[in-house]
């Protein structure tokens, strides 16, 4: 029996640590705030890994010169973040846009070599994976779990074609959700500045609402 059940006759099940490797992020003290360069190379904390991506908006940044001594937690295309202290498991999946970035304490990467690496994120996504991990967190005050035991998820692998259907099928989704996501937002900031000049009595002129 599998974590998700039972499981079409074909399908194989394995260890996360079987299929990817997983590194813990540097020391806390491995960046000191001198450190840190507005114009410098990305370092992702656990407060940027949001809904399944990168939330590059207040991303943090450290100096050249510090990062190539941190190029062991480097991320690339296809790595995948997860969260190891706080609220446990939550995940991103690494675009092209945060290729050769860092990630920083409190986070794990997962780089797959197994597996279809979008597939992956998707399936650590699952309610069932994210339980997994939940339940198997120690410490009351700020739960963490370990490499180790997080190498020890078992992981549904449908053949690989199958796999490559399924990441591709829920991409698209993903994509429609970010254009309602900055749908959204604009919406919102429209809204508040409409209200502001309607409550002073001003004519916005004609409205152009966003979608």
């Amino acid at each position: 029996m599998s974590l998700l059940g039972v499981v079409p006759e074909g399908w194989a099940q394995s260890r996360l640590g079987d299929v990817a490797d997983i590194r813990s992020g540097p020391s806390g003290a491995a960046v000191r705030p001198h450190d840190r360069s507005a114009d410098g190379v990305g370092m992702i904390a656990p407060k940027d890994v949001r809904d399944g991506r990168v939330q590059t908006d207040a991303v943090s940044r450290v100096r050249a010169d510090v990062a190539a001594t941190l190029a062991p937690y480097t991320v690339v295309v296809d790595d995948i973040l997860v969260t190891r202290t706080g609220t446990v498991g939550r995940l991103a999946w690494i675009p092209a846009t945060c290729d050769g970035w860092l990630f920083s304490t409190g986070l794990m990467r997962v780089r797959p070599y197994q597996v279809v690496s979008r597939y992956l994120a998707y399936y650590l996504a699952l309610p069932e994976a994210q339980e997994w991990v939940r339940r198997r967190a120690r410490g009351t005050a700020v739960p963490s779990i370990s490499t180790v035991v997080l190498a020890g998820l078992p992981v549904v692998l449908p053949p690989n074609h199958h796999q490559q259907e399924i990441a591709g099928a829920l991409a698209l989704l993903d994509e429609q959700v970010e254009v309602h996501d900055a749908l959204s937002r604009l919406a919102g900031k429209t809204r508040d500045r409409l209200a502001g000049m309607l409550m002073r009595g001003e004519s916005p002129g004609p409205l152009a609402l966003p979608g």
